[in-house]
């Protein structure tokens, strides 16, 4: 770190090893310590103080002579030269230490350039004693001998204005700079002669001692200084975070509100659509049955009759199950119209119907023809059995006192249907009977002959183009079979429709029935597969998602008079009533049953 000038002493004999050494290792505590706490700090300045107690160690060894007997006896002339380069390499580290401590100084970074420059200029000049000419090195001794008091001085300067502006840490700077100073002074009085060997080497170690223990005082000021400045970061990053956090914690709460409030409006709003999708349904069945139902008498129109009797003329085909048709009409109603007024006859009328009604099955049906007259379909009867009902209904009527009117008889036509037959052939054969009643005397029952000619079978196209609901189909659940057999006896009417030529509109307005119907089942089912908690539930919505999607694509195209006869057949038949109830739909029906009962209804809302 110092420098001997000419003629000093290589190495006092006076100085014992152990002060010698004791000095050595305050340096390299010094060095030891900057160099773990710049681990934990990543402070530059720290780095550097420990570089410069290593250098400054290493110069004072080999300057005091503690490195004589550790090395070879070869090596002995190169310890001088060492001195001088290390104490230059010392130097200029120390500059490099002090204007990191003075960084923050005006003042002090005002002398910055020229201590840089001066120091740079000793460790050149320390350089020098690498030649191995004795010239060489005595001028490398002068010149150090004159820079290290200039760069002491100036560093001196540089603190003493720090300390002036209010700087901490330049008192301790101060202080390592003069035992510096004293360093410098005691080494050339000892090279004029005016100090004695043993004197100018205490007084060398003393003064070493105070600049590494100011330097160390220095050192862990800053150790503080950054240790409040890195707490204070991360109280204030702790606080940054704390408060993003607490933010992110309101923004949380904010959005789950949101969320919860969105939640509730869906929640509202599914239970409004649902509830209006309840109300659309129960518009459309009383439109349905508005539709097909006579106002007055209840019985049922001939728009639903041509619906219902088309399966029935296919089950008889195809079982050769009996089917039989009663057409009736009130003797001489005109009569009761003219006498009484209309309102009158349409009591009679209602009253009519209600008696017929009480003595038929649930599976015979009441048609209003029109006017007076009145169709009675019996499924499963043959032309006896359908005879008896006759007369009985016959008898009841005539029974019957109407109040302001009195007693009224009715005529009746009765056939069993035959197969091959059509259906305007039946039901003419039928008036026919009904005429030769009249013709006879009123107030009879008359039978109609069967068709002349061989029996005429079905053809084998008709056939194909039939959907018959059997029992073995039925799955256990009653909303569940109603509906089936619902979609069958639709899709089977449309599909007669079609096989008959009839217009478009009819066509399309059957069509948009059946897709009514079919919309309802599919939810009415899905909501019973969500209660029974059905697994394979959205497998099975989705395939009614593309029932539907495939059936309003046909709509659209059957409106815009665009029907294609042959995808609508097979949507009705392949699609929907074989492909879907008949084989996917049977995957659930135990699962249904045994979860919720075969009476179950779907919750409101589901």
């Amino acid at each position: 770190m110092l420098t001997l000038p000419s003629g000093a002493p290589a190495v006092p004999s006076q100085l014992s090893l152990a002060l010698q050494a004791f000095l050595a290792g305050i340096l390299v505590a010094l060095a030891l310590l900057s160099i773990l706490a710049y681990r934990p700090l990543r402070d530059r300045v720290l780095s550097q103080a420990g570089m410069f107690g290593l250098v400054a160690a290493a110069a004072w060894i080999a300057y005091s002579g503690l490195a004589t007997p550790l090395l070879p006896t070869r090596l002995t002339p190169w310890i001088h030269p060492a001195s001088l380069i290390l104490g230059g390499l010392s130097l200029a580290i120390w500059e490099r230490v002090t204007a990191g401590l003075l960084s923050t100084s005006p003042g002090a970074r005002r002398l910055a350039h020229i201590r840089r420059f001066t120091a740079l200029a000793t460790l050149i000049i320390a350089l020098a004693a690498l030649v191995p000419w004795a010239p060489f090195h005595r001028l490398s001794e002068i010149v150090l001998g004159l820079l290290a008091p200039l760069l002491a001085l100036l560093t001196l300067t540089a603190g003493l204005r720090a300390r002036h502006e209010g700087l901490r840490i330049a008192s301790a700077l101060v202080a390592a700079t003069l035992a510096l100073l004293v360093c410098c002074a005691t080494l050339w009085a000892l090279s004029a002669g005016w100090l004695g060997t043993i004197l100018s080497l205490a007084i060398l170690q003393l003064a070493l001692v105070v600049l590494a223990m100011a330097l160390g005082w220095a050192m862990l000021s800053r150790m503080m200084e950054l240790r409040k400045d890195t707490e204070a970061a991360q109280r204030a990053q702790l606080a940054v975070v704390a408060s993003q956090a607490s933010t992110l914690e309101a923004l949380v709460t904010q959005r789950n509100a949101e969320l919860s409030e969105r939640l509730r409006e869906l929640s509202v709003a599914r239970q409004s659509s649902e509830l209006a999708n309840q109300s659309l349904q129960r518009a459309l069945d009383q439109l349905e049955q508005a539709a097909s139902t006579d106002r007055l008498t209840g019985a049922w129109n001939r728009r639903r009759f041509e619906e219902a009797v088309m399966p029935e003329i296919a089950l008889a085909h195809r079982r050769r199950d009996p089917l039989s048709l009663l057409m009736f009409d009130l003797d001489h109603f005109k009569r009761v119209n003219d006498t009484y007024g209309h309102g009158a006859g349409d009591a009679v009328l209602a009253g009519t119907a209600q008696t017929v009604r009480m003595h038929l099955r649930a599976s015979d049906s009441l048609v209003r023809w029109g006017g007076e007259e009145f169709l009675v379909m019996t499924p499963a009867t043959r032309l006896e059995g359908a005879l008896g009902l006759a007369e009985k209904l016959r008898a009841a009527i005539e029974a019957i006192e109407f109040p302001g009117v009195g007693r009224v008889t009715m005529s009746l036509g009765v056939s069993e249907y035959a197969l091959g037959e059509g259906l305007e052939e039946w039901i003419e054969r039928t008036d026919q009977a009904l005429y030769r009643a009249k013709a006879e005397g009123r107030n009879r029952v008359i039978a109609a002959p069967a068709p002349e000619g061989p029996e005429v079978e079905p053809s084998s196209e008709r056939s194909l183009l039939e959907v018959i609901w059997e029992d073995t189909y039925a799955s256990g659940h009653a909303l569940v079979d109603a509906q089936h057999q619902r979609l069958f006896r639709l899709a089977s009417t449309l599909m007669a429709t079609l096989t008959e030529n009839r217009p478009l509109t009819e066509v399309a307005l059957r069509l948009e029935t059946l897709l009514a119907h079919t919309a309802q089942h599919f939810h009415d089912e899905e909501a019973l597969l969500r209660q029974a908690r059905y697994p394979d539930l959205p497998e099975h919505a989705g395939i009614h998602a593309s029932l539907l999607s495939k059936a309003w694509k046909l709509q659209s195209e059957v409106k815009a008079g665009q029907l294609d006869f042959g995808r609508l057949i097979s949507f009705l038949a392949l699609d929907l009533v074989k492909g879907h109830i008949l084989t996917e739909d049977r995957a659930y029906f135990a699962h249904l049953v045994q979860a919720t009962g075969p009476d179950s209804m779907p919750l409101a809302g589901a």
